[in-house]
């Protein structure tokens, strides 16, 4: 955003800031009318994401040279008038792909990733053009529509015909574009652009506040906004507490969490909306956030015991038990990418032995998929009591998606979810201790049960982001050994560091039932298998080995005719179930 006399000088990463939030407006119009200045962060990370933005422009350029395209582009950053005069001359050439297309009209600028030229006739000739943006996120979130929308509109002032099209480009898909209609967004788009408009007419920015949203993690304001959050002792800085909760809270005069810790309870007011309990809980939870800062350490309480929830979701330890951790890339491929297996479990002599798995490539993550089953399985013969430890429910759902996705393990992961093994220590964390933090993730608890990291988690968060950049971008060979021993010692502090923490309930759980109160163990799961299932797999699986015995793990590389026969397998496969379901063996 730029001041020239009265008017503002637009762009689409300005709409954009707009439509995520109305407080990002407001300071960089503060930035443009001279008001403010705009923080310079460097961000490791940030820097990272620009650089794989970067590597996934070029590579979809190679791509289109390759396939015998004419590629143009337009050099600089800046929407200078030379920049927009040589992308309307390419345009009138009928170039058929415009790189960086600089394009101006009525105070809105803008940098296209990608002009490409489609054969529908306008005032360019028989040609026009539609805007390519190259988007790293594996959804198309509505300010990338927005953007795709503002280029559309300025394509139309210079060849006088709306795009039909606008498209995305991912990584993941081949360089095959995401296709949407300009017509069925161009009235949100002018919606949106509108009120941004009448927002920049007043004579002076609208109050706003910096409210929490997922674009503050790559937002230059956000160390100043949560600055001011914290000094404003906002309501959002409460654990759990939701935004219709803040604004009933704020309605009522409680627009601090030092307030909303002094609440009194019972509620003499009811709710609007919600239930007066669910009040009573984030009051309960700022009170005991306030009296940790007070103190200046860690303060936690015991919940009361309730059956099923908390500590009563603890089975006994056992020797054999297992602590996992999964890393994934969730825009690693169509389907994401489970990259690392980590488990710790005792050995021989009692100690804990850390163990991994790389899952580099689809091939790899079979491999690392089953290696990690078959010793789980493995380990449960031989300790029949032991159970497997994660935090948070990733861990099971990754293990269903991956025996879904190589049809492999079916029976072994079915047996041990019916069995009850994984056991999520952030539920028994969530409804059995009430811990004076702002977030309940395993790091910010680490400080209850005094666990040391041995890596720190800035390196750690620096090295996971380059390696997925490089699995992102198909570049597994630029992963230094370097990356991946930063990646590996982290996945094993997280291994570590969901033992230390069921020990730590374990011992709370020991102190309650000293005291005299009874804390149930949760009663295990019924592993039998299904007798009919069981007969008819044995008599299937010798024919869906054969159906993909050759079949590459990796869609990609498949023949149509392997797909094909893979198709056939897991439909195979799913009749058996089904017909084992109905009749009897």
């Amino acid at each position: 955003m730029r001041r020239q006399g009265d008017i503002f000088e637009l762009s689409a990463s300005d709409l954009v800031g707009y439509l995520y939030c109305r407080h990002l407006a407001a300071l960089d119009r503060a930035v443009a009318e001279g008001a403010l200045k705009k923080p310079l962060i460097r961000d490791p990370l940030l820097e990272i994401l620009w650089k794989r933005g970067l590597v996934h422009e070029q590579s979809y350029l190679e791509h289109l040279t390759k396939s015998g395209l004419e590629v143009v582009k337009i050099e600089g950053v800046e929407v200078t008038d030379a920049a927009v005069a040589e992308t309307v001359a390419a345009m009138r050439n009928g170039v058929q792909v415009i790189a960086q297309a600089a394009l101006c009209h009525d105070g809105w600028v803008g940098r296209a990733d990608i002009l490409r030229r489609v054969e529908v006739p306008s005032g360019l000739g028989d040609w026009s053009y539609e805007a390519i943006d190259t988007k790293l996120a594996r959804e198309t979130k509505a300010g990338a529509v927005l953007q795709l929308c503002l280029y559309s509109e300025l394509i139309t002032e210079v060849q006088g015909l709306a795009p039909e099209h606008m498209s995305v480009v991912v990584p993941w898909s081949d360089f095959e574009p995401q296709q949407y209609r300009f017509a069925d967004y161009a009235a949100y788009f002018r919606l949106v652009r509108q009120e941004f408009l009448q927002s920049l007419s007043r004579a002076e920015a609208q109050a706003t506040y910096p409210d929490p949203n997922e674009h503050c993690e790559v937002c230059s304001w956000r160390i100043s906004c949560e600055q001011r959050r914290r000094d404003d002792d906002h309501l959002c800085l409460v654990t759990g507490i939701s935004k219709l909760q803040i604004n009933e809270l704020t309605e009522r005069g409680l627009n601090t969490m030092n307030a909303l810790a002094t609440m009194p309870l019972p509620l003499d007011w009811k709710p609007a909306r919600g239930s007066a309990a669910a009040y009573g809980r984030v009051r309960e939870q700022a009170r005991i956030q306030v009296e940790a800062r007070e103190a200046g350490e860690p303060r936690f309480e015991l919940l009361p015991v309730e059956a099923g929830f908390g500590l009563t979701r603890l089975p006994d330890p056992s020797e054999g038990d297992i602590f996992l951790d999964l890393e994934g890339d969730p825009f690693a491929g169509e389907h994401g990418l489970e990259y690392l297996f980590g488990y710790l479990s005792r050995d021989g002599s009692g100690a804990l032995e850390y163990r991994h798995s790389w899952g580099l490539s689809r091939g790899d993550e079979e491999r690392a998929f089953q290696d990690f089953i078959d010793f789980a399985m493995a380990r449960w013969a031989e300790f029949p009591g032991m159970y497997i430890y994660h935090y948070a429910p990733y861990e099971p759902a990754a293990l269903k998606r991956l025996m879904g996705r190589y049809a492999t393990r079916e029976e072994e992961l079915d047996r041990m979810l019916r069995a009850k093994l994984f056991v999520d220590l952030y539920q028994v964390v969530r409804h059995g201790i009430r811990a004076g933090v702002e977030s309940y993730s395993i790091k910010r608890l680490e400080p209850y049960y005094t666990f040391n990291r041995d890596t720190a988690l800035p390196d750690a968060n620096t090295a996971l982001a380059l390696l997925q950049t490089s699995i992102e971008l198909d570049d597994i060979a630029s992963i230094s050994e370097e990356t991946k021993a930063t990646v590996l010692a982290y996945n094993r502090d997280d291994c570590r560091s969901a033992a230390a923490l069921r020990d730590w309930l374990e011992s709370l759980r020991t102190q309650i039932v000293s005291g005299g109160t009874a804390v149930p163990r949760p009663q295990p799961g019924d592993d039998s298998p299904n007798e009919n299932i069981t007969a008819w797999l044995s008599k299937i699986n010798p024919v869906i080995g054969k159906l993909t015995a050759d079949i590459p793990a990796n869609p990609a590389e498949r023949t149509a005719e392997q797909q094909a026969r893979w198709i056939l397998a897991n439909v195979l496969d799913w009749l058996a179930v089904q017909r084992a379901r109905t009749f009897p063996a």
